[in-house]
Order: structure tokens, then C-alpha cells, then sequence
């Protein structure tokens, strides 16, 4: 397939992913019991109320509070955003890919993690990528080609794999907070030719992913915004064998 037929492809592919970096809860040991010989020298007085009874409710609410994303630090607001990742286990998306001549098409998106996907293109489109765990293949059913990359080789590691963390994949150059949305941009530097820009745009109340633009090492840019996404239906995992040969459509 030539290079200029599968670059939209190839260049959507760019995507993200996470590691949960939810901290486990503090236990505050109890104060030492008072000793014997002072409980008898007061009989009458009533122990006054300690803070040791609040200090564990005061603790637990500072632990599952959450500070504003305007208010969090970068590095805090790339570890929520890195938490929300993580919990994307799954998901069905409608999606529409704009490349930078104004070029649309649309399509549906579907992810199993680790290691599966599918962008399945509309038609006149005869497009399809799959990845199975292993592979990536791009596959062009009216050519009857079948192009295969490896997973480590490409950029859907960053999707795909079982634990991701943005900022040890990604070179992260900047991440604002909008009024709609969180922006992350970022340089990946292991795609096809070199490196990448990225920028993967987020819901600011529930940093769900809603898409990404890519620029290949040559400038080319496309665009995939998602939506009507569907996080509760598990996918078929059947849906994402690669197939060992493509006949060519009519």
C-alpha cells in the first residue's frame, strides 16, 4: 500500500494510556493506654475528649478529597489523568478522523485492553486496523493488502499496553485545564521516522479520553474526536483476529 494511501491510518494510531497512581489510606495507631496509677488518682474526672478519636475522620476526608483541576499541580493533574486512563479497560466509540487538507472520514472505534483494537472505517473507505495483542495490521479490503507492524514498534503501545504512564512514554511539554476540556501535548519520539507531536484531548469532569491530534515526523496532521462512548459493554474478542489473507473487493 502506498505510503500516502495509509498515512491517515498509520498516523491515527497515536492514542495513550495509564498506571493507577491512587495512594492506599494511612492507618494512625491508637495512643498508648494512660497508666493504672493515673486512672486512680482521678476516679471522679472524666477523661477529657482527646483528638485522637477525630484524627482518623480527619485523615480519611483529606485522603478522598480531590483539589479542583485548576488548583492541581502538573504533576498531579497528569497522575488524575493517568488514574482515569488506567480505569479505560474497555470501550465502543463513534469516531470522525480530519486530515490537514480538510479530509473526513468516520467510522467505529473499539478497544479491549491490553493489547486489543479495532478502527473499523465507513464506507467509501475500505480501511480497517487491528490489533490483536501481538500485531497491528492496517488492511485495505478493496486492494487486498495487509500491512503488519509490531506493537513495540509502533505508537499503540501507548493504548494497548497493560500499564502505561504518559510521562515515562511521552515527552510531555505541556498539560492545561480549559473550561470543557484538558489538553496534553506531547513529543513521542519512537513512531514511524521519528518523532511525533501529540496533543490528546480529555473531558475536564471525567477526564475521559474524547481524542487526539497527531503530527508525523514530516508534518502531516490528523485528527480523531470521539463520540457516544460506551465504556460498559464488553467487546467480542473474536473481533480482533487479524486475518491471515485480504481478497480484494469489486
Amino acid at each position: 500500500m502506498p505510503l500516502d494511501a495509509r498515512r491517515p491510518a498509520v498516523a491515527c494510531l497515536i492514542l495513550f494510556a495509564s498506571l493507577t497512581t491512587a495512594d492506599a489510606a494511612k492507618k494512625i495507631p491508637l495512643p498508648p493506654r494512660r497508666p493504672p496509677d493515673l486512672i486512680q488518682r482521678q476516679p471522679a474526672v472524666t477523661p477529657p475528649v482527646t483528638p485522637t478519636a477525630k484524627a482518623p475522620e480527619i485523615t480519611q476526608d483529606a485522603s478522598q478529597s480531590t483539589p479542583p483541576l485548576d488548583d492541581m499541580s502538573r504533576e498531579d493533574l497528569i497522575a488524575e489523568v493517568n488514574s482515569a486512563l488506567t480505569k479505560l479497560k474497555q470501550f465502543n466509540a463513534k469516531f470522525s478522523q480530519t486530515d490537514q487538507n480538510g479530509q473526513t472520514v468516520s467510522g467505529q472505534l473499539t478497544v479491549l485492553r491490553p493489547g486489543r483494537l479495532r478502527f473499523d472505517y465507513n464506507s467509501p473507505s475500505a480501511l480497517k486496523i487491528i490489533a490483536d495483542g501481538n500485531n497491528v495490521a492496517v488492511i485495505d479490503e478493496r486492494l487486498g493488502t495487509r500491512d503488519l507492524y509490531s506493537i513495540g514498534l509502533t505508537p499503540l503501545k501507548f493504548l494497548l499496553s497493560r500499564s502505561i504512564d504518559l510521562g515515562r512514554e511521552f515527552k510531555i511539554s505541556d498539560i492545561r485545564v480549559e473550561p470543557d476540556r484538558v489538553i496534553l501535548d506531547a513529543e513521542d519520539s519512537a513512531t514511524f521516522g521519528g518523532s511525533s507531536q501529540i496533543n490528546l484531548i480529555f473531558d475536564r469532569k471525567t477526564l475521559l479520553l474524547r481524542g487526539w491530534t497527531v503530527t508525523d515526523p514530516q508534518g502531516y496532521a490528523v485528527t480523531i474526536k470521539l463520540s457516544q462512548i460506551d465504556t460498559k459493554h464488553e467487546p467480542d474478542p473474536m473481533g480482533f483476529v487479524i486475518p491471515e489473507t485480504v481478497k480484494p473487493t469489486k
